[in-house]
């Protein structure tokens, strides 16, 4: 017990096989070896996902199934899961070897794994090395801000036919990241700015997927993705014409590139992958191509668990951060070396962020010339002055917020 207390990183390779063959073992009862660990009440939790709550209620019940504070808690769900709170445990957990901490394996039959395939999201050992080789590359040769620029202003030309009128924030920013990801990952315009009455086909069939791929009920039961429901036909067709799409702007790449006079004609993330796969050592098929843009199993004497951080929960440690709860970016003009030491928003270690510079940049670009050309404002009704609610998604949205944007005077 006192060897896993010191050095809690570890704890899911030292679980011997002491979970029984019958299936309700599995649930009833975790490895004697974590039972130091708090628990978390599946049943708390299931019931959150099938209800309406969000991202806010689980972290707040994580955080009441740890009164003691040992920065660790324990879940069954897929399996046992390890969620580490604490932010020293995390940075340790992240800067460990990819090969030592491998990530979580989704089961293979689940909507989330059919999307996103084999990619360099989920991926591990070998194939993940050889990913991360191909794309790190070809990400950093995407920093274009020109193009950027040229996107926000498309952006900017939308909004000013919206003018001191409460739009939905998230729907604006998918649109905005949807166009620029459009032209500098694919050299492809999406048209994803042209108004705000239409949904952008390739927002809208993505959108389609991922409420399906995001459901909770298919993804607690995951033999229900086997049975000949309806939405489980139409989740069949929409990701193949998903599919389609997307080979379809493959092969227009490989077309063009062919037809190119020289490589600095390719400037986009789909180029700088492909001209890597053109190389015999890679050698990628369509499929392969397919699950890299789309931006921790632990299977040991028989058990399946895992260790995750909950980013989350660490960003809101009152002994970090004052006001944890608040929202006060002017903390960040002048951050103390705890803030900076502790504020890892792409993470850290061998798997860390592949598209931090990108993001940076486009954040950076989209800020300052949004912020040159109107004043962002809540509508006189908002009803989330105090706090964001989040959706009960894989990564962390909001709700339906509306902002007002006014021209400057």
């Amino acid at each position: 017990m006192s060897d896993l207390m010191s050095n809690p990183m570890s704890i899911a390779f030292q679980c011997p096989n002491s979970i029984g063959a019958n299936p309700e073992d599995k649930i009833n009862k975790s490895p004697k070896e974590l039972d130091f660990i708090p628990t978390v009440s599946s049943f708390k939790y299931i019931s959150i996902l099938l209800s309406n709550g969000g991202q806010h209620e689980i972290q707040k019940l994580i955080r009441e199934s740890d009164p003691n504070k040992i920065g660790l808690v324990k879940i069954f769900t897929l399996g046992w899961t390890i969620h580490i709170t604490d932010i020293e445990y995390a940075k340790s957990l992240l800067s460990e070897s990819e090969h030592t901490i491998p990530k979580f394996e989704l089961p293979p039959k689940i909507p989330f794994s059919i999307v996103f395939g084999n990619g360099i999201l989920i991926s591990n050992g070998d194939h993940w090395v050889r990913q991360r080789k191909i794309a790190s590359p070809a990400f950093n040769r995407v920093l274009c801000p020109d193009i950027a620029t040229e996107c926000t202003n498309e952006f900017i030309m939308l909004l000013n036919k919206w003018i001191d009128t409460p739009v939905d924030v998230l729907s604006l920013t998918k649109r905005l990241t949807i166009q620029i990801l459009g032209k500098l990952a694919f050299a492809y315009d999406m048209k994803a700015l042209d108004s705000l009455e239409e949904r952008p086909y390739f927002l809208n069939l993505f959108d389609k997927i991922f409420k399906h791929a995001n459901s909770p009920l298919f993804i607690i039961f995951p033999f229900m993705n086997s049975l000949p429901f309806e939405r489980n036909i139409e989740f069949s067709s929409l990701v193949k014409e998903f599919d389609d799409f997307i080979f379809k702007i493959i092969e227009q790449r490989r077309l063009k590139m062919s037809k190119a006079k020289n490589e600095n004609e390719n400037t986009d993330l789909l180029a700088g992958i492909l001209e890597s796969a053109n190389h015999e050592e890679y050698n990628y098929t369509n499929k392969e191509l397919r699950d890299k843009p789309k931006i921790s199993n632990i299977n040991n004497y028989g058990i399946t668990s895992s260790l995750s951080t909950s980013k989350l929960i660490s960003t809101s440690n009152p002994n970090i951060w004052n006001d944890a709860d608040k929202f006060i970016p002017e903390r960040f003009i002048n951050p103390t070396k705890e803030t900076k030491n502790n504020w890892i928003p792409f993470s850290i270690g061998p798997r860390n962020c592949l598209g931090r510079n990108f993001s940076m940049m486009e954040q950076k670009v989209v800020i300052a010339l949004t912020l040159l050309n109107f004043e962002i404002l809540l509508p006189p009704n908002a009803q989330h002055l105090d706090e964001i609610p989040l959706k009960k998604t894989f990564v962390l949205q909001p709700k339906k917020i509306d902002l007002i944007f006014s021209k400057l005077k």
